[in-house]
């Protein structure tokens, strides 16, 4: 059980006390490093992707090469397509998609919940389902890479696709192999 809060130092062990601020002193000491460590890692990832987006490919464009080789590896760059479906945009680019003729791509699960006492219900339900080949579960959704191939194959083709309903992101990538 906690006591109640004393209204002075000295009616505790000395000890004791000079022990807990010790230890106050630490967690808060320890929460500043991770602050810092989060901030420096923050900055760190900034500076790795102007390298690897940015400037690498930039260089060895002005240079007229796609890549070159070098003792340290060769180093090369190339586009890298990523893609993001938000909650939000969800049911908006899934209408998108089977318009254009792409539903293919999202995938589709279903599932069923059912409360306590309805296990036969659940059985029975399964047992249908199963018996006409559907394994039960509905989620619907594009897998990243998926959508990320997808997205490439689009703007190869030229093709024009709402950016902000995908998150499309192209940029270029370093390549040190």
């Amino acid at each position: 059980m906690v006591e109640p809060l004393l209204n002075s130092l000295e009616a505790v062990d000395k000890e004791k006390t000079a022990k807990l601020v010790e230890l106050a002193r630490s967690l808060v000491e320890t929460k500043k490093a991770i602050e810092e460590s989060e901030k420096k890692t923050k900055e760190l990832k900034e500076k790795a992707k102007l390298l690897d987006e940015e400037q690498i490919p930039k260089f060895l464009q002005e240079m007229g090469i796609d890549a070159i080789k070098t003792p340290f590896g060769t180093i090369g760059y190339s586009l890298k397509y990523r893609g993001y479906i938000s909650k939000a945009n969800q049911t908006l680019a899934h209408d998108w998609l089977r318009k254009k003729g792409h539903g293919d791509i999202i995938k589709t699960e279903v599932s069923a919940s059912f409360g306590m006492g309805e296990a036969d219900k659940a059985q029975n339900m399964l047992a249908t389902l199963r018996s006409n080949g559907v394994n039960p579960n509905f989620k619907e959704g594009v897998h990243h890479s998926t959508l990320s191939s997808w997205i490439k194959d689009m703007t190869e083709k030229g093709k024009d696709i709402p950016d902000e309903l995908f998150g499309v992101y192209i940029a270029n990538t370093t390549t040190i192999k």
